[in-house]
């Protein structure tokens, strides 16, 4: 009997050249049409140009009779059309690319074109490197045009089939569902990755949300772990989109942030369980989380917040703090807009300290107040968003981000940054901040943190003798 299924490798170039002649047909009777974007075509051609892998083409040979067959492509069409629009219909690649350098190697030449060769007579190369971005297959140099025509492609082929045989393999091989964009957003922080799963699967997710089937199977869950610890710790650099967040996270978290974020969710089931789901929803999961680091930081016991949730579900929903209220600020809609986030944050915070009686004397809840407006206000009126930039790296550069005095104090001490930088103070900050930063004891207000920091730091310069004259 012979083979139902036969396989072959041929390059590239042979490849199109069959599709093209229409050796190998695009046509199928159920064949969709060409829907890859850009970046996904951009990602494919970076695939051939670094020789790494593609899933074989899958092909079906119509029996025509006569012992004469036609091939038509069951598995592959998204690819074959993208490397034939590169290769043969001058399209050209976009900015889309995680990375676009690709390096090769070439023979050295000399000025006038001749190739360099040593003392044996053997030819000389060098490793070259070249951006593909916004170019066209006729502007790859000739050595990168060589290996894509060269790329070995694999080609599966179902033999002895009708044509309705070969819509069921089409059928069968797209069943399969591409990745969403929080499972996508997964691969962008691998480091964290097995982390985050775990913490998806804690007591909070298990009690205090609503299970939501396609939610779990889609990465909503997984998602909301890497916002809500973007949310508690990195508010001032969110990003809009999950990859962003995520590839951000990959470079600035650490274990701690994430297992601070676990271990608050834990916390939170054990005094709220399943009682209010309905407060608990996903899109405001990262808010809450970062609520409850605030509440860590009054020094009451954990069922105090259990009560204040309570009481917002019952009575405080309609209060207006400011310029919103929890009820306002549900209809809101853009659950990935910073200003809604931080609005959020900043009015469950105050609702709860005031329910919790909480002194509030300098805690002033505004949630269009950003790291800019508070660096204007209190340091550097001429301050810009370069400039908080600035300070901060400055800071970095002195202070972890996962010691407790940037954790809570965040904007307090790009404040005092700011100032001492007006004052050309910047060494003596240095110098201030490795004493201030084993405080423990700060207040919610970062007003109130800033008044007692600038306090410290003039004190700190007097003392030490440090005060620039002209």
């Amino acid at each position: 009997m012979a083979k139902k299924v036969r396989e072959q490798t041929v390059s590239l170039s042979s490849y199109l050249a069959s599709v093209n002649s229409e050796d190998i047909s695009e046509n199928q009777d159920v064949q969709r049409m060409f829907c890859w974007d850009n970046p996904a075509m951009n990602e494919l051609i970076v695939t051939v140009l670094t020789e790494d892998y593609i899933p074989p083409v899958i092909l079906g040979e119509e029996e025509l009779g006569g012992d004469l067959t036609q091939q038509y492509i069951v598995d592959g069409i998204q690819r074959t059309t993208a490397l034939n629009k590169f290769r043969h219909m001058n399209w050209k690649t976009t900015k889309s690319f995680e990375n676009s350098v690709i390096q090769y190697q070439a023979k050295m030449r000399d000025e006038e074109g001749h190739l360099i060769k040593d003392e044996d007579g053997s030819i000389l190369w060098e490793n070259r490197e070249f951006d593909i971005k916004n170019k066209t297959f006729e502007q790859l140099p000739d050595e990168l045009k060589k290996k894509f025509d060269d790329y070995q492609i694999r080609i599966v082929i179902h033999q002895n089939c009708t044509m309705q045989e070969i819509s069921k393999l089409v059928r069968r091989y797209n069943r399969n569902k591409s990745m969403g964009s929080n499972q996508k957003a997964l691969t962008w922080i691998p480091t964290y990755a097995r982390k985050i799963k775990n913490i998806a699967n804690n007591e909070f997710y298990k009690n205090c949300v609503a299970y939501s089937k396609s939610m779990r199977k889609n990465g909503t869950y997984e998602q909301t772990v890497a916002n809500s610890v973007m949310a508690t710790f990195h508010l001032n650099d969110w990003k809009k989109t999950p990859n962003d967040r995520n590839e951000y996270l990959e470079e600035n978290s650490s274990f701690d942030e994430f297992e601070k974020v676990n271990e608050y969710g834990n916390r939170i089931a054990k005094v709220c369980g399943n009682k209010f789901q309905n407060v608990f929803v996903f899109k405001d999961i990262l808010c809450w989380v970062a609520t409850f680091h605030n509440f860590t930081k009054l020094g009451v016991k954990d069922n105090k917040f259990a009560e204040f949730v309570n009481a917002l579900v019952n009575e405080l929903h309609e209060k207006v703090v400011g310029e919103w209220s929890y009820d306002m600020l549900d209809k809101e809609p853009g659950t990935s807009d910073k200003k809604i986030i931080q609005a959020k944050i900043d009015t469950y915070t105050a609702l709860m300290m005031d329910y919790l009686h909480i002194d509030q004397e300098n805690l002033t809840v505004n949630p269009k107040e950003t790291t800019l407006s508070f660096v204007q206000e209190n340091a550097n009126p001429d301050a810009t968003e370069e400039d908080i930039d600035f300070y901060r790296d400055m800071i970095e550069d002195c202070v972890r981000v996962d010691e407790p005095v940037y954790q809570q104090c965040e904007r307090a001490v790009i404040a005092i940054m700011a100032y001492a930088c007006t004052k050309e103070q910047d060494e003596e900050f240095e110098k201030w901040i490795q004493k201030y930063k084993n405080q423990t004891n700060f207040s919610p207000s970062q007003k109130t943190n800033f008044t007692y920091m600038k306090n410290s730091f003039d004190n700190f310069v007097k003392k030490n003798g440090c005060i620039k004259t002209c």
